[in-house]
């Protein structure tokens, strides 16, 4: 995550998960200075990967970002306890456990 590094100031902790979108990566990771996911957009240009963009994304306690630029991005900690799974347009979204805390 050599790209990573680079493009956000080393502000993360761990990579929570990611996701090949059409012409992007979709990386969602933990920030080490704030409590809260970012969502970062790699795109393939010239050959070789760039760092399109980095966003600031829910808060671990809880909460939703959606983003719409460059693609449809949905990220969702819910708050309540005993939420097991989240439809989006009749279809079930994609869960990724990372520990206790995040879900």
């Amino acid at each position: 995550m050599k790209i990573l590094e680079n493009s956000e100031n080393r502000d993360y902790e761990s990579v929570i998960d990611y996701d090949i979108k059409g012409n992007y990566i979709v990386v969602v990771y933990k920030s080490k200075e704030n409590e809260h996911l970012n969502i970062g957009f790699i795109k393939m240009k010239n050959g070789e990967l760039d760092w399109e963009i980095g966003i600031g994304g829910p808060e671990l306690s809880g909460g939703d970002s959606f983003i719409s630029d460059p693609i449809f991005v949905n990220i969702i900690i819910p708050k309540e306890p005993g939420v097991n799974n989240v439809k989006v347009f009749g279809e079930y979204a994609k869960q990724v456990r990372y520990s206790n805390e995040i879900n």
